[in-house]
């Protein structure tokens, strides 16, 4: 008869796992909450260094924050009192035309028909609903109002007392190991202000240039379209297509010339931005070949959507830091440095 093994698990290693299965659980339930808490770090960086400029100029960090929290608000009011109005009316002006454009585009492009005509029978049961009562219209517009609230109040405390947060946080690491976290931290700041800074250049000039060139061209929906092409810009290479592809749908409608321009207007927008805007205003801090950037959003979209696909950028682009402050012991002694080299 073969002898018993016993094993023996410690009270303090059931006490580890059923921890961190509860830190599990509690990370999930509060991840809306969690993503909200990094597009404030995200903001609070790329506004830190405005407030760090009126300091410099003599004016007190908390007047500094509120002068930047007042700006922010007066360019949201704008937004939602002049440019939200306008994209709806425009929005309506294209839902009354969309007969004559499916007549346009089936006419110009038979092998298309089809398609359009399998669209007639409507939306499922379930949008017709939330069409009719607008509940759901609501209470989305309603929880994203809020989140945005939520969002500006983090991130103007995290510029008041961020810093201070930071140091507490550093606190409860050991001694030996806080000089390196506050170089990551340094570093990494500077990483997702470069991000923060070129998204937010490159998504302005592309809705610029998406509202110039349809506006010239006669094309519908001109300013919804720009809207969709600020958001679009936030996903590199995949934003271009979408943003693309309703533009010369629409242009269609217009003739095959004018699709032809608007999709060449597209093109070069993504050429100039890709070879002259980006290394411009992204600087020598953030360095991601396309092929990273393609599975990184593939990741992040699927992880969490469109936010995880946007959000995963800045931190993929901060992992040769990771590297170069915590693994340079770990991994083989040419590994940092040849990747740092493959990086410039």
């Amino acid at each position: 008869m073969p002898d018993r093994v016993e094993v023996h698990i410690p009270f303090t290693t059931l006490l580890k796992v059923a921890l961190t299965l509860l830190l599990c659980i509690c990370v999930i339930k509060l991840w809306p909450v969690i993503l909200m808490i990094i597009v404030a770090i995200l903001l609070a960086v790329m506004l830190d260094p405005i407030v760090t400029f009126l300091e410099r100029h003599r004016v007190h960090r908390g007047l500094g924050v509120a002068i930047v929290a007042i700006v922010l608000l007066a360019l949201a009011a704008v937004v939602f009192a002049f440019i939200v109005p306008a994209m709806s009316r425009q929005l309506v002006e294209l839902s009354g035309t969309l007969p004559a454009i499916e007549q346009s585009i089936s006419r110009r492009f038979p092998i298309v028909a089809p398609y359009l005509q399998s669209l007639h029978g409507g939306p499922p049961p379930e949008v017709k609903v939330w069409l009719t009562r607008g509940l759901a219209a609501g209470k989305v517009a309603i929880d994203l109002v809020t989140a945005m609230i939520f969002v500006l109040i983090v991130a103007v405390y995290l510029l008041i007392e961020g810093r201070t947060a930071f140091e507490w946080l550093i606190t409860l690491a050991p001694e030996n190991k806080r000089p390196r976290l506050r170089q990551t931290a340094v570093e990494m700041a500077s990483v997702i202000l470069a991000f923060m800074r070129g998204e937010a250049i490159c998504c302005f000039l592309c809705a610029s240039w998406t509202f110039v060139l349809l506006t010239l061209l006669g094309i519908p929906a001109a300013l919804p379209l720009a809207g969709m092409a600020f958001i679009a810009d936030l996903l590199p290479v995949v934003g271009t297509i979408a943003m693309m592809i309703p533009a010369v749908m629409l242009a269609l409608t217009a003739g095959p010339a004018k699709a032809l321009l608007v999709f060449a207007g597209y093109l070069l927008y993504h050429l100039a931005e890709s070879y002259f805007i980006i290394p411009k205003v992204y600087g020598s801090e953030l360095r991601l070949s396309t092929l990273t950037v393609i599975l990184a959003i593939m990741i992040g979209g699927t992880l969490q959507g469109v936010a995880g696909a946007i959000l995963i950028l800045p931190f993929v682009a901060a992992y040769p830091i990771v590297e170069r402050l915590w693994l340079r012991d770990v991994l083989p002694e040419d590994a940092v440095a040849r990747h740092e080299e493959l990086a410039e």
